[in-house]
């Protein structure tokens, strides 16, 4: 099988690597160029408890390389989702499909949109990965990935998928509810990724400060209300459990903490941002994750205000305000 991964970072190199190594032929897509570069130059290097690796891929920044594929992985994250299914319209041939892995909703979504329903696979997964530099990647945890067609069928195609998984030594399970696994990957994401990233703390910190669980557990509140509204039947009948378990055990830095602290743009958008037009349309009260969202924002704002100055001149900063008329507020802030 041939395949494209298409947002080579941390999560998607990874598991190139491991498919790779499972004997599909794989090409790794992703716009970083100093990243992509290195790659063809020196290989990708892989860190990972399954082994270190480094393997000679083919890579690219220019979707026109890519060439006749199989399936492609979408990894890249929620903010570049509808760029990614353009993408794929054009470079799928008519009988190739597409496997999301991404967190957030929307993603499969859009996918939908693009290719049609009988092109697309979803999943989630628990594993996960970091940024070591140009072409080098760490798989910091190998976990469950869940897969499944939308229709529910167990066809060919995911078998064959899952066989390709579980020979790179990535566990896989199939479902005929993947959406509820979609939608559980969600939640859990939505609750812990950003008190993180608010706070500063990993996952088991958060559930050994109360200041830090309590806020948890009002964010989580109003995403399990959303899906009981909705009607999603989730895996786990106890997910609010599920959650804090989960918070408890792991030390992991999220994604999301991890742009913040590295200056990125996060996935808030797809996470509780969505969360939020999700309860608005459904009329219900969402102020902990509306809060949220304007913290991480306000925090994605201030990396972009140190990058463009780092050393500031209060006086002249000062000076230059007081000569600029502030914008008026709407009184309806919506």
């Amino acid at each position: 099988m041939r395949i494209a991964i298409i947002g080579s970072g941390a999560m998607g190199a990874s598991f190139g690597a491991r498919l790779a190594q499972a004997g599909a032929d794989i090409i790794l897509f992703d716009k970083d160029a100093g990243h992509i570069a290195a790659i063809r130059e020196k290989g990708l290097a892989v860190a990972s408890p399954l082994g270190d690796v480094v393997l000679s891929l083919p890579a690219t920044t220019d979707p026109a390389e890519i060439g006749p594929v199989d399936m492609a992985l979408v990894t890249v994250d929620g903010n570049a989702i509808k760029a990614a299914a353009a993408l794929l319209v054009d470079i799928l041939p008519a009988d190739a499909f597409a496997l999301t892995l991404q967190n957030g909703i929307g993603n499969v979504e859009a996918l939908v949109e693009a290719l049609g329903a009988a092109r697309v696979m979803a999943g989630n997964t628990y594993n996960s990965g970091a940024r070591r530099g140009p072409g080098r990647v760490a798989h910091t945890n190998v976990g469950l990935t869940t897969m499944g067609e939308l229709d529910g069928s167990e066809s060919e195609r995911l078998k064959a998928v899952a066989g390709l998984f579980e020979a790179g030594g990535l566990p896989v399970a199939l479902t005929d509810n993947v959406m509820g696994h979609v939608w559980s990957k969600f939640v859990l994401n939505v609750a812990i990724n950003p008190v993180s990233a608010v706070t500063g703390l990993r996952s088991g910190e958060i559930a050994r400060t109360p200041e830090a669980l309590s806020l948890l557990e009002h964010v989580l509140d109003e995403a399990l209300a959303v899906i009981a509204a909705k009607g999603i039947e989730l895996p786990d009948a106890d997910m609010r459990t599920h959650v804090i378990d989960h918070t408890w055990v792991r030390y992991n830095r999220p994604s999301m903490l991890q742009h913040i602290e590295s200056g990125q743009r996060t996935e808030i958008d797809s996470l509780n941002g969505a969360l939020v037009r999700e309860a608005k349309a459904l009329g219900i009260p969402c102020p902990f994750n509306e809060a949220i969202v304007m913290v991480v924002k306000s925090l994605e704002a201030r990396a972009r205000y140190r990058a463009d100055s780092p050393e500031i001149d209060e006086a002249a900063l000062e000076a230059a305000a007081r000569a600029t008329p502030r914008p008026k507020r709407p009184h309806n802030r919506e």
